[in-house]
């Protein structure tokens, strides 16, 4: 056990055409849709980053989320790759765009590039790829965001000093609603930050 103290450094979230940023709101697109949306932020960002626009709705929605939570950040400035960990959570897993696989099945198309994203995982792959982590990783999949779950495997995976920094939280999208909360964990020493604990996970979980 490493004794350490970790705190919530930052916050981010998207929900109801709204993202915010440790509470504060940093863009609103009205009556967009989600596609739409994305790519209005895509453009306000100025991202260069092709690979965005071949990404499924989860992807899309999590990795915008990690643009604002990681701004001005550098974590691979801090920490090693392998010291970073991603641990993420849902309730549709990649239902999403099954369904949109398996109606191109029915009509006798087999799309590599949609194929590639019925898998929850694969948005903490892109997150991997983008931010240069090497880290562990994990998704669950629950009815409810569990985050005494969350919280205890992370406390788990940092006390024993398996990764010193993470990604977590909540990326939901299922026809076209959608929901997104991630917080970075980091150590505590000489950081501001609200104490890393299910509690105030919580509370900033409900001011998404």
């Amino acid at each position: 056990m490493t004794g350490e103290k970790y705190v919530i450094k930052s916050f981010a979230g998207i929900k109801n055409g709204k993202i915010l940023l440790n509470g504060i709101m940093l863009h609103e697109s009205g009556q967009l849709n989600f596609d739409e949306m994305m790519d209005e932020v895509y453009r306000k960002l100025n991202l260069a980053y092709p690979k965005f626009h071949k990404m499924d709705q989860l992807s899309k929605l999590g990795f915008m989320t990690s643009e604002f939570l990681l701004r001005d950040q550098k974590l691979t400035d801090e920490y090693e790759a392998d010291k970073i960990g991603i641990v993420l959570s849902n309730k549709s897993a990649s239902l999403d765009t099954d369904l949109k696989y398996q109606s191109m099945l029915d009509k006798g198309v087999a799309s590599p590039a949609v194929f590639v994203y019925t898998l929850p995982n694969i948005l903490i792959g892109e997150l991997c790829i983008r931010n240069k982590i090497k880290g562990e990783s994990i998704f669950f999949i629950s009815d409810r965001y569990n985050i005494n779950q969350q919280v205890d495997y992370m406390l788990l995976l940092l006390n024993t000093g398996v990764i010193g920094a993470c990604i977590a939280g909540w990326v939901e999208f299922i026809q076209g609603k959608y929901e997104s909360f991630l917080y970075l964990v980091t150590k505590g020493d000489d950081q501001s930050g609200e104490e890393f604990s299910p509690v105030s996970v919580k509370k900033m979980f409900n001011q998404i």
